[in-house]
Formats: structure tokens, sequence, C-alpha cells
């Protein structure tokens, strides 16, 4: 994408890049729907806002002074995954492709141009993978005081949690029981980086705490792919949980 106006972001644009990006991809309606129902998906059901995910804007030169973030590059890059495959290429570049957007809040906005959309190749899945975070994941457990605490990587509860979320997603995706392997194994590859990030939800405006990481994951393909592709943890509707490949140097 390119720059159209502006170069100074808040720190906590992510959950506006997710609303912004479901608002073009939903601007023609009756592409969306067509599009839809030609990978036999419901466009009334709430599926349709877990059935892909998207990663925080790669920006190569960045400053950051307080709750800001200066773009020092006139081009910026973000990925996005989804699961429904047949016709999604040419779907998101009628969608996406030369439309002008702007991200940002009351004090600062940066108005983008998407120039060009290109493929990822495709991976294969195995039972064992390491991966790194592209926009931090969230893990959200509630107390016994009805209160919410939102989970880190080293919490003994982090993992579980991670897993069975993912297959109530799966469950909710696929409309039937999972009936595969339930074992798995996570370690974190390094230190996390915590992020407390503002969005506004359902639930209205609420400080999240999320984490960077890189990490091995062990588990089963099928859900090893529906994690790549749909993001991990809570809130992946806004934009957190992208993860891709580790690049291993070599």
């Amino acid at each position: 994408m390119s720059q159209v106006s502006g170069n100074v972001l808040p720190i906590s644009y992510q959950g506006d890049l997710a609303k912004t990006f479901r608002s073009l991809i939903t601007s023609d309606s009756a592409s969306y729907v067509a599009w839809l129902k030609l990978n036999g998906l419901d466009p009334n059901d709430q599926v349709t806002h877990e059935m892909y995910s998207l990663s925080n804007l790669y920006v190569p030169k960045i400053y950051v002074e307080r709750d800001r973030l200066y773009l020092n590059v006139p081009r910026v890059q973000f990925w996005i995954s989804f699961m429904p495959e047949v016709g999604t290429r040419e779907f998101i570049e009628r969608q996406l492709l030369f439309k002008q957007f702007s991200i940002g809040d009351q004090t600062s906005s940066v108005s983008f141009k998407v120039q060009s959309v290109s493929d990822i190749s495709p991976i294969k899945y195995y039972g064992t993978m390491e991966y790194q975070t592209l926009s931090p994941i969230v893990i959200m457990a509630m107390r016994a005081n009805n209160s919410l605490e939102f989970l880190r990587p080293g919490n003994p509860f982090f993992a579980q949690f991670l897993v069975d979320g993912l297959i109530e997603r799966w469950e909710r995706y696929y409309r039937c029981p999972y009936t595969g392997n339930r074992n798995f194994y996570f370690n974190l590859l390094q230190p996390e980086r915590r992020k407390a990030i503002n969005i506004n939800d359902e639930m209205g405006q609420q400080m999240v705490v999320s984490y960077m990481m890189k990490f091995q994951l062990s588990l089963d393909p099928q859900l090893q792919q529906f994690a790549y592709v749909c993001g991990l943890g809570d809130k992946t509707d806004c934009g957190f949980g992208f993860i891709e490949l580790l690049k291993k140097k070599r």
C-alpha cells in the first residue's frame, strides 16, 4: 500500500485497521454475499467474522514517540489469510485493489491506497511447527469474581485456553464436532513481548493485553492449518493472532 497523506498513526491502530478491512470486503454487498455462497457460507452467520486473519502493518522504517508511530517509508504491507478458497483471489482484488482508506484517531491518521495484491506460497502442515506472530496473541480468562484476566504465555493455562479456543472456532466454522487428536505441546522459543492496545468492539472501548512471540506448537495438522489461516487466540476479528512460519537463519 502507498501512503496518500499523513505519516503518523496511533500505536493502537490495529482495531481500526481490522474494522476498515471488514468494511472494505463487505462494501459491495452483492459481491460479498455471492463469494460467501460460492464457498458454502451463510452471510448471516457470525462465523464470517472468524474465517480470516489479519496481520499488523509491516513498516520497514518506523519511529515510536509516546503513543504515536511515525512511518518513515512511502509504502507499507499487511497480510491476510482466508479459509474460503473458491474465487478468493479475484474477490479480494475486486474489493481492495486501488481502493483508498484511512485509519487513525482524532489526533493523527494516515490515508493509504492499495497498489497491489500478491499471493503467498502454500505451505505443508505438520504435527510440530514453529511460528512467530505478526499481530499479538490475546488469551482471556474469567476470574472467580467475574473480572477479566489476560493470560501471559507463562501462565499454566495459556496453552490449554489457546487450543480449546482454536477447537471451538474450528467447530463453529465446520458446523460439526471436532473428533481429531486433542493432544498438544506449546513451547516459547524466546521471551514474549507484551503489548497493551486500546480497541473498540462489541464490549465498547477496552484495553487489551496481548503478546508478540516466537513459539513451537505441536498439534493435529488440521488444527495447525486452521491456526495458520484464521489466527490464534481471542479477538482475531479485531486484528489479533496472525501467525507465520518462523524463518530461521541458515
